[in-house]
């Protein structure tokens, strides 16, 4: 977890307690208004939560938050998950800043089952056409992660892919920040040993079209990124490689959700993976932290949120673009 961290600015293994059941927690320290914690985000860990050995009580939970002694942000976490289930019931201080439902998919079956249910004959005839046509390009392949395997390769296909597009014109993409992609990297290293990276890459003429990657968690598969090359965006190989992805999943004993760490209402996966789970951007904190600290700090990001929602609302009207 420390490699993951290295390259994270403000970033830091806050608890670190081998024999506690709550015994690991990775976040951003802040300051402002007042020092709390932030949770990191998926491309980082597999989960913003704390680790947990066992099944998470409400005692244990309670006593955790007190060791904090700050209030903990939790961002886009999942409310049926045990662990938040019961950091909230241990909580003395709890203010929800947003609240919503984000496609997931239900792992408990079978990809063919699912595919016949979720996609119309038509619709399984265009994307076995649209599969056919990129072949027509050129030598597709698709390369899936082995333990073992070359991740350096993956890494590198997905920044490559990433970066093909509006995003690296615009200047936002992974690459942009040696920073970003150096911790990227760092993360994805350090979770790969432990068994948590899933890597999806499809290749055409050796040259990478789409690349995705998912963390692996207790049970459940969290999305991390897709990038595809716009070039081919005709033939949507973001949707193939998803698609192949799901397969994937569907084959892995011992996971049960797939979790798609999605903005709500996302234009692709909404239409691909028809489960929802319910999620939210969460303010903690235990007895040991006093109201007026715990207001400041909700407070803040509640406010910094408003601010940022505004601001997004007021771009789009002035760029013509719809809200994704």
């Amino acid at each position: 977890m420390r490699a993951v961290l290295a390259h994270v600015p403000r970033a830091a293994v806050v608890v670190n307690e081998p024999e506690a059941r709550f015994h690991l927690l990775a976040a951003r320290r802040a300051r402002v208004p007042v020092p709390h914690l932030q949770s990191l985000t998926a491309a980082l860990t597999p989960s913003p939560l704390p680790s947990v050995v066992g099944t998470p009580g409400e005692t244990e939970a309670a006593a955790f938050l007190n060791r904090l002694a700050m209030p903990l942000v939790l961002r886009s976490v999942t409310l049926d998950n045990p662990v938040t289930a019961a950091l909230i019931k241990g909580a003395s201080h709890v203010r929800v800043l947003k609240s919503w439902h984000r496609a997931a998919l239900d792992l408990n079956g079978d990809f063919e089952t699912w595919l016949n249910q979720n996609f119309d004959h038509k619709r399984r005839k265009e994307l076995k056409r649209l599969k056919a046509r990129l072949a027509e390009q050129g030598t597709l392949t698709l390369e899936e992660l082995a333990p073992g395997g070359d991740l350096a390769s993956h890494i590198k296909a997905f920044l490559e892919v990433e970066a093909s597009g509006w995003k690296g014109r615009r200047g936002t993409a992974i690459l942009n920040s040696a920073t970003t992609a150096q911790g990227l990297a760092a993360g994805l290293a350090a979770m790969f040993v432990q068994g948590k990276v899933r890597f999806w890459t499809m290749y055409l003429d050796q040259k990478p079209v789409a690349s995705l990657f998912a963390l692996v968690n207790n049970g459940e598969a969290v999305l991390g990124k897709i990038g595809y090359d716009q070039a081919f965006a005709k033939f949507s190989p973001g949707v193939l490689v998803i698609i192949e992805a799901t397969r994937a999943l569907f084959a892995e004993p011992g996971l049960r959700l797939a979790d798609s760490n999605a903005i709500p209402g996302h234009p692709m996966i909404d239409r691909i993976w028809r489960d929802r789970i319910p999620c939210a951007d969460v303010v903690i904190a235990g007895s040991s932290v006093n109201a007026t600290a715990f207001a400041l700090v909700s407070r803040y990001h509640g406010t910094k949120d408003a601010m940022r929602s505004a601001a997004k609302r007021i771009y789009l009207s002035v760029s013509g673009r719809r809200a994704s």
